[in-house]
């Protein structure tokens, strides 16, 4: 099937958005994470657009959408907002996400914030935001895996990340799905593209400047956050989809997680690193379309048997 775009005038922003399966009554809004851009579900947007309204926005600062230059325009408020807004731009009220790093943590957020909303949400290599904040302040390893989320916070950071065509970002990130076939030399042209449009590293940072998640630890006598866990409980059917060989997750992000997510299914993908749609592109496709249709059989049945 073919991916068409589109923009979508929102009350304070416009996003770009790519999508397949217009004309299907059920909306699935894909949410990529950094450094990438809606580019990053092109391999299971026609999948899922087989059976629903498949819509990948890029989000706020990134590629096509706009860059708003106020810092704060990209606190988790926004961002969940603009989830919502772009729902009933295609005049849905409930919806179903698939979301990944980034997009994850507003996946996570707005089922927290919006349960009545969200029909079901699937993650993929997204730490749970309760579970995430506990190991960054405890946990050693994960609190070294991390240190680039306090490094992107700091003056000057995005002219390494610029630098040289990006070579940098390139390289800590894609460099080997490039030289392993996984990705095309028009991959790359798409991302170094998406990165170096004026002002898109700026924005992409603001969402680790303002992110009350960075490394805290503990052992060096660093304030932790106050959370409630309670307030963390989600209740929306979930999948879980964790490609073990994550570079940048500890293992631990997904232990205990059940009590966090009561409705969760977990498939753990053992060859897989943090970039799933990339390495197991036709894998997450079927199970994320798996899950999806059969969620949606099982909410209508109960929806049948209500009346």
């Amino acid at each position: 099937m073919t991916i068409t775009n589109g923009f979508a005038e929102l009350s304070d922003i416009t996003l770009h958005y790519a999508e397949v399966g217009r004309g299907h009554d059920t909306l699935v809004i894909f949410l990529h994470g950094f450094p990438e851009f809606w580019y990053t579900w092109r391999q299971q947007l026609p999948v899922i657009g087989t059976h629903f309204h498949a819509v990948a926005p890029d989000l706020r600062g990134y590629n096509l959408s706009d860059r708003p230059e106020d810092p704060k325009a990209y606190t988790i408020g926004p961002l969940i907002n603009d989830v919502i807004e772009l729902a009933h731009h295609f005049g849905h009220e409930k919806f179903y996400l698939v979301s990944h790093d980034w997009g994850a943590a507003i996946g996570w957020s707005v089922a927290l914030a919006h349960p009545d909303r969200v029909k079901g949400l699937c993650v993929l290599n997204g730490p749970h935001p309760y579970i995430f904040s506990k190991l960054l302040e405890e946990d050693e390893t994960q609190i070294a895996h991390s240190q680039y989320m306090a490094d992107f916070r700091e003056p000057g950071i995005e002219e390494k990340l610029q630098a040289d065509n990006c070579e940098w970002l390139w390289d800590w990130t894609f460099k080997k799905h490039f030289e392993n076939g996984q990705m095309t030399q028009a991959d790359k042209n798409a991302y170094l593209a998406a990165w170096q449009k004026p002002g898109a590293i700026r924005a992409m940072l603001n969402y680790y400047r303002n992110s009350p998640l960075t490394p805290r630890p503990k052992s060096k006598g660093v304030k932790g956050l106050e959370l409630d866990p309670d307030a963390f409980i989600v209740k929306v059917p979930t999948l879980l989809v964790w490609g073990e060989q994550d570079h940048a997750l500890v293992p631990a992000n997904i232990d205990g997680i059940e009590v966090f997510v009561p409705d969760l299914k977990i498939l753990k993908m053992p060859n897989v690193s943090h970039w799933v749609t990339h390495e197991a592109p036709k894998e997450v496709a079927r199970e994320v379309l798996a899950f999806l249709t059969d969620l949606q059989k099982r909410q209508n049945a109960a929806k049948n048997a209500a009346k």
